[in-house]
């Protein structure tokens, strides 16, 4: 997955170096304390980007600069809803989605949210948080069990109770790897940060699922099969950063393979999926340029099955900013290294794409082609 690395770092903008570069590590010497270092951890380059602008409403471009990309219709929520948001990381679901949870909930909904990793392969929030540059294994475990805990903050802060929150524990910096690389169980991927090849985290929703592609996949259907939701927002394909376009892939291969399954007793949902990483997103409406044509990761694959893709825009109301606002605080461990970049997601507009059906059942395997791996 090299490839797919290297361009999450090359085409991203400034706001998105600020996070992939949190995603970095550095191999070391010896750990006087005996613990493993992170020998042979990806290691990516860290910018300083410039500073953010102050919140404000997201200005869409005019219909005519992008009349394949953008709809002039306002997303609406149904009552009684069922929606699924699936975040690669803890605080992804509050920067992409705060106030469309928020809506859900209030008008008589229901909300599960599924966090992929716990986060704990962020090397620069480890740091920051130790106050030193030497880490260990238990360092990024124990950071991942900190942001396990922020995470159910921001949910109750939204109007969750902490039960509406599934965590798979599932390695930090590595989504893409397990697609690409790791797809058998035979053959489990282990974590440069954890050391661990299974969920190291009691909350998890399993700890005995090996690291593998096809057991990720598993426990993505499993909570699609048990949630039966209406309406699954997911990272969109097309995100800059390897674990939220993969995560994205991923989910979109569960649901091609539960629709097909005709014992599952599955409804077809609604799908939708949100940026947060990509060249200039949200900060101005160059993003438009560089996403149209694009496929999964930026790379050219799948481009042509995305192109149509029209993105709705969603009115967050002043009351739900606030409570966004307050939910993303409590992302204490991301708020003290990138709060500049996270400040860029309080809007009064949210951004959601709508796939359709012929783009659920194409892009994963589009993808599964490119690395020549059975669908």
């Amino acid at each position: 997955m090299a490839w797919l690395k290297r361009v999450a770092v090359v085409a991203v903008g400034a706001a998105l170096l600020l996070e992939s570069a949190g995603h970095s590590a550095h191999g070391s010497g010896p750990n006087p304390g005996g613990e493993p270092w992170l020998d042979g951890a990806v290691s990516r380059p860290h910018l300083d980007p410039p500073g953010a602008p102050p919140p404000q409403h997201l200005r869409l471009p005019d219909a005519a600069s992008a009349p394949v990309l953008l709809d002039s219709k306002e997303l609406i929520v149904p009552p009684q809803l069922r929606l699924m948001v699936f975040a690669p990381h803890p605080d992804d679901e509050t920067l992409s989605a705060g106030g469309l949870i928020q809506r859900v909930l209030a008008t008589g909904g229901t909300v599960r949210v599924v966090f992929v990793t716990n986060g704990d392969g962020y090397v620069d929030g480890v740091r920051s948080e130790l106050h030193r540059t030497l880490t260990s294994t238990s360092d990024f475990i124990a950071y991942g069990q900190r942001r396990h805990g922020e995470a159910l903050r921001a949910l109750q802060r939204l109007g969750l109770q902490r039960t509406d929150g599934v965590f798979l524990g599932f390695p930090d910096d590595g989504i893409d790897d397990l697609w690409a690389a790791h797809w058998s169980r035979h053959r489990p991927y282990t974590s440069p940060y954890t050391r661990s090849a299974r969920p190291p985290y009691k909350e998890s929703l399993s700890q005995k699922v090996e690291y593998a592609g096809a057991g990720l996949e598993a426990e993505i259907s499993r909570t699609l099969r048990e949630f039966n939701p209406q309406w699954v927002l997911m990272p969109d394909p097309r995100d800059r950063h390897p674990d939220h376009c993969t995560t994205g892939v991923f989910v979109l291969d569960a649901l091609r393979a539960l629709h097909h399954d005709s014992d599952a007793g599955f409804a077809r949902p609604e799908v939708f999926t949100y940026l947060v990483h990509s060249p200039n997103y949200p900060a101005s409406p160059g993003w438009v340029k560089a996403i149209v044509g694009a496929g999964v990761g930026g790379s050219s694959t799948a481009g042509r099955a995305l192109s149509q893709t029209r993105w709705l825009s969603f009115t967050v109301h002043p009351s739900e900013l606030a409570v966004k606002q307050a939910a993303l605080l409590e992302y204490h461990t991301q708020v003290q290294v990138m709060n500049p970049f996270l400040q860029q997601f309080l809007r009064s507009s949210e951004l959601f794409a709508q796939l359709d059906a012929t783009q659920v059942r194409t892009v994963a395997r589009e993808y599964a082609a490119r690395f020549r791996r059975p669908n």
